[in-house]
């Protein structure tokens, strides 16, 4: 019984030898599957990529001259202003205490002036009666005159100061959306402290950062995609308006420290846009009409060349490629294939010159 068992397990595992060996030769025979296309004419443009911040031209962060403590508040972010606008009033700041002390000094000027013009006219009137030299009247109207100037220059320093200072409260430089209010009524703030950010949203622009190399290839005028499929957004009419001559160290997501360049680049839609949301960008830098073509899934770098494996007699037949332009997905082929030829699509390493294939349903 013993010896019939293990002859039942030779039986057994000589069949499925032979059935894994028939399954390897029809798979030969049949070929490997593989995914094709044809190389054809057509458009080859080279993309650049990357993220952006969608920012203002005339965006300013307006901060306290002084210690501030927020008397009132007339405005909330959001909201549309025009250049003089109140935006906010203060008190209690030490630029009010300056003040205070100026217009205590500009009182005891106004007393000395109108006791100095008081003696004046009193001169005047005993120098018509010739009672009085010129020189005693003159004397004492340049006094009044003098004190009446240093009154003057006191007042206009006093409102300027205040102007300056936000004791007077705050006004809107400009015309603009209020995209950031950054203190509360009754609050205290020290002086340099944030208080508004003003935007003109007429005029927004999206800012990135590319490597310096890649920064070398963009142009003004270049044409950009502007994007973010997330919010639904998409500009095929953006374009560049400013590559920055300067390359500046900025770290990367992964750690690492990189010179990248700053592009503006300028919407070409009027579609409304958040400012300070993210964009993705492609900045086509190169771009051919009508040039035969191959997809670049189907090219290879071996020994410092570039190859394909294209569809011949159902085999793979290995084919060296010159290429020129390399766009994103397609590349631009020089020489090496010819239009109408198919192309195996991301060959694997099961795949050699002379593999039998054919093709993927």
């Amino acid at each position: 019984m013993k010896l019939l068992k293990g002859k039942k397990w030779i039986v057994i595992g000589g069949a499925l030898i032979l059935m894994a060996a028939v399954a390897a030769m029809t798979t030969m025979n049949a070929g490997i599957a593989v995914e094709s296309a044809t190389v054809d004419q057509g458009e080859v443009t080279k993309l650049l990529k990357e993220t952006g911040t969608v920012e203002s031209v005339s965006s300013i962060t307006m901060t306290a001259k002084n210690s501030v403590e927020i008397k009132g508040l007339m405005v909330e972010e959001g909201e549309q202003v025009k250049a003089g606008d109140l935006l906010m009033t203060s008190d209690g700041t030490s630029a009010n205490l300056d003040i205070k002390s100026q217009k205590a000094e500009l009182t005891g000027l106004q007393a000395q002036y109108s006791q100095a013009r008081e003696l004046a006219n009193k001169n005047k009137a005993l120098y018509d009666q010739g009672a009085l030299s010129y020189a005693d009247y003159n004397a004492s109207n340049t006094v009044a005159k003098q004190l009446a100037a240093q009154i003057s220059a006191l007042q206009y320093s006093i409102e300027s100061y205040a102007e300056s200072s936000g004791a007077a409260g705050v006004t809107a430089p400009m015309d603009g959306v209020l995209t950031g209010v950054f203190v509360k009524e009754g609050e205290s703030v020290a002086a340099g402290s944030p208080l508004f950010e003003l935007s003109d949203l007429t005029d927004i622009y999206v800012k990135t950062n590319f490597i310096a190399e890649d920064a070398d290839l963009i142009h003004t005028g270049n044409p950009v995609r502007i994007y973010n499929e997330d919010a639904g957004f998409s500009d095929e009419k953006g374009i560049v308006k400013k590559v920055h001559l300067k390359a500046e160290n900025k770290m990367s997501d992964l750690g690492v420290n990189q010179k990248r360049v700053t592009v503006e680049i300028s919407f070409g839609t009027t579609q409304p846009v958040r400012l300070g949301s993210n964009m993705d960008v492609e900045i086509a830098v190169e771009k051919k009409q009508n040039v035969l073509r191959v997809p670049d899934l189907a090219v290879f770098e071996m020994n410092r060349s570039n190859y394909v494996y294209i569809f011949e007699g159902g085999k793979a037949v290995l084919r060296e490629v010159k290429t020129g332009l390399e766009g994103e997905d397609y590349m631009e082929v020089v020489s090496g294939l010819s239009l109408g030829d198919a192309v195996i699509l991301s060959p694997n390493e099961d795949i050699s010159d002379g593999t039998k294939i054919k093709a993927q349903k």
